[in-house]
């Protein structure tokens, strides 16, 4: 699936920023389900007000957590 190039940026430094902070602050499984539920709250919200990018956003940027992080 293509994503937009600004979107796909911005997934990608999203993506970054959260791992810094889970390595940063030694976080244990519970405490990163809970960041991984915060994104997937905040596609739904995206996914219910049929916003198009930031719904292609929080989709793409899940995806990553769960990948990286198998929750």
């Amino acid at each position: 699936m293509r994503m937009d190039n600004y979107t796909k940026k911005e997934m990608n430094q999203d993506f970054r920023d959260i791992k810094k902070y889970i390595f940063e602050e030694n976080l244990d499984g519970a405490a990163i389900t809970e960041i991984i539920l915060d994104v997937y709250e905040h596609y739904e919200v995206a996914n219910r007000c049929n916003l198009k990018y930031s719904k292609g956003h929080y989709r793409d940027l899940l995806t990553r957590l769960i990948e990286t992080y198998g929750h």
